[in-house]
């Protein structure tokens, strides 16, 4: 099995470099390993190889898509606003509160110079009944369309991953933990080379829901937004050209007050990784989960 599949995963790598991805010597090896390790038969690694290649050009394509946003062509930034009006008109739209890198750029009414990959909310994990509940008997099926739901894999409710009007749309959960102290918040994203999802728990000590967001109108109708404020913060924390860019417009384009962010910095502290909780929920395996 070996020898097969690193004669089909250097095939792959070929035909990347057609497309001018050039892939390391020792990118190659970690997913021969890790692809090898957790498979089971040819034809499985041979998939998540082919998930992983697929991966690759839809990232190359987006990368490409914002060289000629930078030049001067539209963004998709007007789908992401009918696909927010659309949520925002239905149920969800008083459950659902929009952060991270959209949210600049809703208030501002101005699109990025760049490709919004996809719209990233949060909601309480004890309203997440109802959302799947509203999102399965939407009116019009093809509107809302749930991709990834961490629940058929676990136990714990790490939220799900759905499209909306062709537009990817996470929604993952937070609560506040027991003792009142902070926002506790529970996500997952795709390991495409051991064919699982990587989920997480999070403390975020001093945060909490009604101090980091507030209410905006998107077509006449209601939707909770985090602020910039906490926006900036959270960026400020990565290095991704990206999140510079985000903290860049909202400089730019005065949205950050300076002394309420000052007030978030005093008030809250460095998150907390919850490790009992982070886990590895294989797509193989409803239900299955083991510890990473």
């Amino acid at each position: 099995m070996e020898e097969e599949l690193r004669k089909y995963l250097l095939g792959k790598v070929i035909e990347l470099s057609t497309l001018g991805i050039i892939v390391s010597q020792e990118d190659i090896e970690r997913v021969f390993n890790g692809v090898l390790n957790s498979s089971k038969t040819l034809e499985e690694a041979e998939q998540r190889i082919d998930n992983l290649f697929n991966s690759s050009k839809n990232n190359n394509q987006v990368r490409l898509e914002n060289e000629k946003i930078k030049n001067g062509e539209s963004s998709n930034f007007e789908n992401v606003k009918k696909a927010i009006s659309t949520i925002a008109q239905s149920e969800l739209g008083s459950l659902i509160t929009i952060y991270g890198g959209t949210v600049p750029y809703l208030l501002a009414g101005k699109p990025p110079k760049r490709v919004i990959g996809d719209v990233d909310l949060y909601a309480n994990i004890d309203d997440m009944e109802s959302i799947r509940s509203i999102i399965n008997n939407y009116q019009d099926p093809s509107v809302f369309e749930i991709v990834v739901d961490s629940k058929d894999y676990s136990d714990i409710d790490y939220g799900l991953e759905m499209v909306v009007n062709g537009v990817p749309v996470s929604i993952f959960t937070h609560q506040k933990d027991l003792d009142n102290t902070g926002r506790i918040v529970r996500n997952f994203k795709e390991n495409l080379i051991t064919n699982s999802l990587d989920a997480q728990t999070i403390m975020f000590p001093g945060i909490f829901d009604e101090n980091t967001s507030r209410e905006i109108d998107i077509d006449g109708y209601k939707i909770k937004v985090e602020c910039p404020e906490y926006v900036f913060i959270q960026k400020s924390a990565s290095n991704r050209e990206k999140d510079q860019e985000d903290i860049e417009f909202m400089k730019e384009n005065n949205l950050i007050n300076y002394e309420f962010l000052q007030y978030l910095r005093d008030n809250s502290e460095m998150p907390i990784p919850i490790k009992e909780e982070y886990v590895s929920l294989s797509l193989d395996d409803k239900k299955g989960s083991k510890s990473i």
